[in-house]
């Protein structure tokens, strides 16, 4: 196998775009897909804390520098699931750096998720030339709509696919644009919707993605849907699917 490689993106900060990229990586292992997180926030990385990682010995940083491999810089989470995280980088890094260091384990998953800085720089640009497609997170409401047009724009411009949008943090309200508003300003389809939930930065204080902390919340059931599109799976049967890795985990 290869890994098809998604960056996960958002230039505007608090949007859930690392809550996201966390939970469909989960929910993806659930479906039985090998699955890689990679933290590319370069400046204030916190992708592994989400799942209870702190101050690992081995990070993308030391990758960069040449001290281990990628595949020495994995932690694995669960059996289906590891996490590449990262550490502060203070100097500037080579944009393309990012694909030439992940190409060495590309054959060991079927999905890499890059977690990518929420900034229009070359943080950003090492997670757009790395990925195969992107995912563009966003939220309801007009400074984040754009944002989201520039991260767009930029991708486009990058000539790298757009996969969609993730519409988060939705409460309902009257004053929120709407999913076909956002679909027509930025020219891009909405992928999922989920809705803002309390369980969600509880899952980060458990240290937990929501999936795993509160499976059946309307958040949980959300990114497993976004995840069985981007596996391209029928919604129905990956439901199935991931009550069988579960208790399968059970069983053991």
């Amino acid at each position: 196998m290869t890994a098809k490689t998604i960056g996960v993106i958002s230039i505007k900060g608090g949007v859930g775009k690392t809550v996201t990229t966390c939970n469909l990586g989960s929910a993806l292992a659930e479906l039985g897909k090998k699955v890689l997180l990679v933290d590319a926030d370069f400046t204030s990385p916190n992708l592994a804390l989400h799942f209870g990682i702190v101050s690992p010995e081995k990070t993308l940083h030391h990758v960069f520098a040449g001290k281990v491999t990628a595949y020495e810089a994995v932690h694995n989470y669960s059996e289906n699931l590891d996490i590449l995280p990262c550490s502060l980088v203070g100097e500037k890094v080579n944009p393309y750096l990012l694909k030439e260091k992940l190409s060495g384990v590309k054959k060991l998953y079927d999905y890499i998720l890059i977690d990518a800085a929420p900034t229009l720089n070359d943080d950003m640009l090492a997670t757009i030339v790395a990925s195969d497609e992107l995912l563009v997170v966003t939220s309801p409401d007009y400074p984040t709509l754009s944002a989201t047009l520039h991260a767009v724009k930029m991708a486009q411009k990058k000539k790298t696919p757009i996969v969609g949008l993730v519409l988060n943090k939705v409460r309902g309200k009257k004053f929120e644009l709407t999913p076909k508003e956002i679909e027509e300003a930025s020219g891009v389809n909405i992928l999922g919707v989920v809705r803002d939930d309390i369980h969600i930065p509880a899952s980060i204080a458990g240290t937990k993605p929501a999936v795993e902390h509160k499976p059946r919340t309307h958040a949980s059931r959300s990114f497993r849907q976004i995840a069985a599109a981007l596996a391209e799976i029928d919604y129905d049967r990956s439901i199935f699917a991931t009550l069988r890795n579960w208790f399968q985990s059970r069983g053991k």
